[in-house]
């Protein structure tokens, strides 16, 4: 039997009980609809149903993988402390501007409305003056009126001032020269799930695990990656790499400029996960946040050392100085082996052939609205001369025994 029963197996069970209690009383008289005793059998097996079906509900609900609905924002909310995402709102600017010198000065309000050419509306959140004499342009931030995934905007479409300006001349004209970022609908289920499971993992404040949890809390994010900058001997520089995107990062990307004009709208995003990383982030770290949609990428290096270096260190700074060169590269650059070759050359104990590089082969490009990312842990490095092997690939204090 199963662990709820259903209105046939409580009928079952209690037409066997009355039948064992009263042996006159024949099977059919229970089981024929219609007859006395099948009614009240019947009537009470549909009352133990519905409570059932209350249990199922209640039991259901105190399980992450079975609650839905308001039960699973509940549940996550009491035992994680989370908040289901809410849909975002799209965020960008807008420009406005004359064709003439403007004959006065006006006040641009907050909440002015504004449409877009496929009826998209958005409101300004900020007031700005219009000085007199000039024709612009004038940069205010907007948001959409309403809030899901299609509010987003490309470039050049959010067009028409709905709401009358004061005092603006009749050639004042407003233009997005930058695609809106960050709308996105209400979060999933699944994905609440998902983060709720990762809530311990991630409860301890200040680990990479920790930043990336807290910017997919943020509303419209749907990925974000966190990279650790390391110094020469690989260690900790307290600068962290914070990758984010959204669901339209590749979307609206214009892809005809370097870099990508969407990359560039998107720091309104990058602002706001920012400002979430306050409980977070390590004290006297400071974490960049970057939106673009990241590649990792891994190398493997074959290096030759000068007489009496210390091979360890000096691989660890080869390793360190490529983890350097390709987390710096910005959205949109390419991997140029030459630069990293050079850089690599500039390393004291390295004997320098110009063959260091054993893997990519060459160059990488990448679309503008993409990065190429690394770690220590994905950039490999062994000896070309066997008489000098490499014993370790890490050594975080630079600490030696004498």
């Amino acid at each position: 039997m199963p662990d709820f029963p259903g209105f046939s197996e409580l009928f079952r069970v209690a037409r066997d009980e009355i039948l064992s209690r009263q042996a006159r009383l024949s099977r059919d008289a229970v089981e024929r609809e219609g007859m006395d005793a099948n009614i009240l059998i019947a009537g009470a097996c549909a009352a133990a149903d519905e409570v059932m079906g209350q249990l199922t509900t209640l039991a259901a609900s105190l399980f992450l993988d079975s609650a839905t609905g308001t039960a699973l924002d509940r549940l996550v909310l009491d035992r994680y402390g989370l908040v289901k995402k809410p849909a975002a709102a799209a965020i960008g600017s807008v420009q406005f501007r004359t064709t003439a010198a403007s004959p006065t000065t006006f006040s641009i309000p907050s909440g002015l409305l504004l449409q877009s050419a496929d009826g998209i509306q958005y409101i300004t959140t900020e007031s700005r003056i219009f000085t007199v004499g000039t024709i612009g342009p004038l940069t205010m931030m907007v948001r959409s009126v309403l809030a899901d995934s299609d509010q987003n905007a490309k470039a050049g479409t959010i067009t028409s001032i709905i709401t009358p300006i004061s005092s603006s001349p009749p050639d004042l004209v407003v233009s997005n020269p930058l695609a809106t970022a960050g709308a996105d609908d209400a979060e999933l289920a699944d994905s609440l799930r998902e983060r709720a499971r990762r809530f311990f993992t991630t409860a301890r404040a200040g680990t990479l695990t920790a930043l990336e949890e807290a910017a997919l809390g943020v509303s419209g994010v749907r990925r974000a990656t966190a990279l650790e900058v390391v110094d020469s001997l690989g260690r900790p520089a307290r600068l962290v790499q914070l990758v984010v995107s959204d669901a339209f990062t590749e979307q609206f990307a214009m892809l005809d400029t370097i870099p990508a004009r969407y990359q560039t709208q998107s720091q309104s995003l990058a602002a706001l996960v920012f400002e979430s990383l306050s409980d977070v982030r390590p004290a006297g770290t400071f974490v960049q946040v970057i939106v673009a949609s990241i590649i990792l990428q891994s190398f493997q290096l074959a290096l030759t050392f000068t007489a009496g270096a210390d091979v360890n260190t000096v691989a660890l700074n080869a390793r360190s100085a490529v983890v350097d060169y390709v987390n710096g590269l910005a959205p949109g650059k390419p991997f140029v082996a030459s630069d990293l070759l050079a850089r690599l050359r500039l390393i004291p104990g390295l004997s320098y052939t110009g063959g260091e590089l054993v893997s990519p082969a060459g160059n990488i490009s990448v679309k503008p609205i993409q990065a190429l990312r690394t770690t220590l842990g994905i950039v490999s490095a062994v000896s070309s001369q066997t008489d000098q092997p490499i014993i370790t690939g890490t050594n975080p204090d630079a600490y030696s025994a004498i």
